[in-house]
Order: structure tokens, then C-alpha cells, then sequence
């Protein structure tokens, strides 16, 4: 899978390609003038139509169907398009989703002992994913993962699957530590970054300072985590068998998340300077209380870490010099006195960063989600990036971190070099 391909965007997860995907729906409905039947699913406790069908059915199929229909018709339906409650369950096949609504649907079988409520869009996207022969396992799929939300596991299961496009890229050829939460959020929560002896087969793995890594490079490794409630996707800043960065990352942390327009100035500030350097840069909400910054350097990059240093310090104290009342780089949180710590020393070797697109463990469901710049504003809420709306941006947009694998930022080492050259310059 090339880069261009992953960064597709979440609404061509059932597109066109030649195959025939199948799924449980209910019927909704009877069209009389083409003899063609209304399908349905249910999407975050909604019913939703999908669309017409007709092929596929045989005769006695047709008939059995349409006197159940008329014998449950609801009241007001009009001749031609009789309606009735969700209750009888079908399999289809279809070629793709456009517009919510099934292409191609072709009738494969009645579903008798299917519960209606069975039918739902997470099942759909589970029961699709491309995961080769060994599919996506869900235990207990109605097990709550968020309580207050809620969402159940086949729900979380199924944003992981429906995000994977984007989400896989920055997962690939990284060693990965994980957070689990087994009894769902809120809970006891632990750090995972040994494989456990009981992960299956397929579950890829690298050895690293003597732990047993996994590696999600895969939607089977991705969905096999969701179902084993790892919430959180931590990721170093290069890859496996590199020894120097992939990107640069600077973590905008505020003293609470009530103090979130901190980070939003601080990322506003840091902007500006990077756009006068000619850097091109991707924000994002952390998921927790703050922001982060992202500056992809290619994979030819030769930049050690220590000359990523030299830059990462240099904005932090530029932005502490320009607004000491709002920024520090001071560690110690006793010392930072209410302001926005700027983190450039996190960025190093060994050090991890929450993935774009992983999920934190709040009440709230937030995620880590990339952002436009130009929502990087006053007023903006990492509160508003939750499972539920990551799903809806997607759907109806690309990625705002679509192209950053085939960015370089030339211009970073140039910037690199001439830090350097003033710093040997002060001596």
C-alpha cells in the first residue's frame, strides 16, 4: 500500500473495487410500482435507510416478503411506498456506499433469527475490514468501553477500523506502547509494550533494549488491540532499526485543560515563526489537554537528534523570551507558576508521542486528532474531538495530515545549520 493510497479518507471505506461486500440489514419498506424493497441499519442508535433492492430474490422469496410487509404496514403508508418497523432481517451484498446509500444491493438471504438491533453500521465495517483469513475477532461487543458516552467495544472496534487509512501510516515500522484499559473508562488503566504470550500468530513483533514489541502495520494487529481494550497508541519518533527522526514534534502542554487557549496561542506563535522559516507544519489536539505540533522530515533525512535539538530548543526559548508571563521551559511543574510548559526536550530518542488519530482514555472519548491550521484559533476545544465527530470530519473530508509522508521540510536543516554556526559564533 503506497503512502497516497493510506491517507484516503474514512468515506471510501466501502468503495468500488471490484469486490462484493455483504452485511445484515432490516427491512424498512416495499415499494409498489418496481417491486423493491427498502433496507436499513442502525448507526449511533439511528435507523438509517440504505437504499433499494430487488435483485437477488426469487419468486416465493418476493411473495414470503411482501405479505409480511402488508401485514405489518404501518399506519399512513401511502400505496406505493408501504413502510413498516424495523423487525425482519436480511443479508445483501453490494458493491460500495456512496451518499449512505448501498450500490449494486443484490438479496442473499433471510436472516430469521437475526435480532434487528443486531444490524448496526459498526457490525457492517467489522465484518468488511480487510483483514486477510483471519478477520476481526470481537469478545463481548456490547461491553462498554465509555461509560459516559457510551460506546461499546464493536463501536470502538469499529472507529479503529474505520480511521485505519490514516491512522496506519504513523503506526508503521514503529515499535508501539500501548495503555489498556481492561474494565473500560474510566478504570485502572496499565502500560504495555511486551507482546503477551497469547497474542495470535499474525502479530507481528521486534525486539528493542530486550522487550518484545509489537508492530501494527496492519488492520488484523489494529482491530486484535481494540479488542483487547488498548486505548492509547504511543509511538517513538523514528522507526524500527533507525536511529534518527522521522519528524519533529513539539508538545504544547497547559497547566489544565482549562487553560487550552495557552496552547492555542503558543501554537499561533509557533506558526508564525514557521512560516517565516518556510517550515511546513500539521497541528493537532493531543486528546488530553493540550496541543501538538508536527514537522515531518522525510525518510532521507539525515538530522540526528541532537540537531533536531538545536531547533526545538531554539523556538522554545524564542517564544519564552517574546511572552515570559504566558511560556516557560521550566520542568519542574512546582516551578512553572500557571504558564504553558513548552516541551522540546521530550522530543528525543526513546521518547513516545500519542499517535494522530488514537484514542485517549477520557470520559469523554477525545481523540488525538489532526487539525487545519486555520481552526487553530480562540475558542477551539480538544473536548470537541471525541470518537463520534473524528468520524463525521472524516466523512466528509480528507485527512488535514493528507500529503505529510511526502513532505521533506528542506528548509529545517538549513535552519539547523545556521543555529549552529551562531551558537559556535557566541562562544
Amino acid at each position: 500500500m503506497n503512502d497516497s493510497a493510506k491517507q484516503e479518507a474514512v468515506a471510501v471505506l466501502f468503495s468500488n473495487r471490484g469486490i462484493r461486500y455483504t452485511g445484515f440489514f432490516f427491512i424498512l419498506g416495499y415499494r409498489t410500482d418496481d417491486e423493491s424493497f427498502l433496507a436499513g441499519i442502525r448507526k449511533n442508535d439511528d435507523i438509517q435507510p440504505v437504499g433499494f433492492f430487488s435483485q437477488g430474490l426469487k419468486e416465493e422469496e418476493k411473495r414470503t416478503l411482501i405479505q409480511a410487509i402488508s401485514a405489518n404496514r404501518k399506519p399512513g403508508s401511502d400505496p406505493v411506498n408501504v413502510r413498516v418497523d424495523p423487525g425482519i432481517c436480511v443479508e445483501l451484498s453490494f458493491t460500495a456506499i456512496e451518499n449512505g446509500g448501498l450500490v449494486h444491493p443484490m438479496f442473499r438471504s433471510f436472516q430469521l433469527g437475526v435480532d434487528w438491533k443486531a444490524c448496526t453500521w459498526d457490525k457492517l465495517v467489522i465484518d468488511n475490514a480487510p483483514a486477510g483469513p483471519n478477520g476481526i475477532k470481537v469478545t463481548h461487543p456490547d461491553k462498554l468501553v465509555w461509560k459516559d458516552v457510551p460506546i461499546t467495544k464493536e463501536g470502538y472496534i469499529s472507529y479503529l477500523l474505520q480511521v485505519s487509512p490514516v491512522m496506519l501510516p504513523f503506526l508503521e515500522q514503529r515499535v508501539l506502547t500501548n495503555i489498556r484499559y481492561t474494565q473500560g473508562i474510566p478504570g485502572e488503566f496499565f502500560y504495555q509494550k511486551n507482546c503477551p504470550d497469547y497474542a495470535p500468530d499474525f502479530i507481528q513483533t521486534v525486539k528493542v533494549n530486550d522487550i518484545d514489541y509489537i508492530v501494527c502495520d496492519n488492520v488484523s494487529t489494529l482491530g486484535w488491540l481494540g479488542n483487547q481494550m488498548a486505548i492509547e497508541y504511543h509511538i517513538p519518533f523514528n522507526r524500527i532499526g533507525a536511529d534518527k527522526p522521522l519528524e519533529i514534534v513539539f508538545d504544547l502542554d497547559p497547566p489544565s485543560r482549562e487553560q487550552f487557549s495557552l496552547a492555542v496561542k503558543a501554537a499561533i506563535e509557533m506558526r508564525n515563526v514557521f512560516e517565516g522559516f518556510g517550515v511546513i507544519s500539521y497541528p493537532k489536539v493531543s486528546g488530553g489537554k493540550g496541543l501538538q505540533i508536527h514537522i515531518p522530515l522525510g525518510n532521507r533525512s539525515s538530522l540526528t537528534y541532537d540537531d533536531t535539538r538545536v531547533f526545538t530548543e531554539f523556538v522554545a526559548k524564542y517564544l519564552v523570551e517574546r511572552f515570559p508571563g504566558d511560556f516557560t521551559i521550566e520542568r519542574l511543574k512546582k516551578n512553572r507558576g500557571g504558564k504553558l510548559y513548552l516541551d522540546y526536550i521530550q522530543h528525543a530518542e526513546g521518547k513516545t508521542i500519542i499517535c494522530p488519530y488514537s484514542p485517549r482514555g477520557t470520559d469523554e472519548a477525545t481523540v488525538a486528532a489532526p487539525l487545519y491550521w486555520d481552526e487553530v484559533q480562540i475558542g477551539l476545544s480538544s473536548k470537541s474531538f471525541t470518537i463520534p465527530t473524528v468520524l463525521e470530519r472524516l466523512s466528509k473530508g480528507e485527512c488535514p495530515m493528507s500529503g505529510y509522508f511526502q513532505q521533506t521540510n528542506a528548509a529545517v536543516p538549513r535552519i539547523i545549520s545556521m543555529l549552529k554556526e551562531q551558537l559556535v559564533g557566541s562562544r
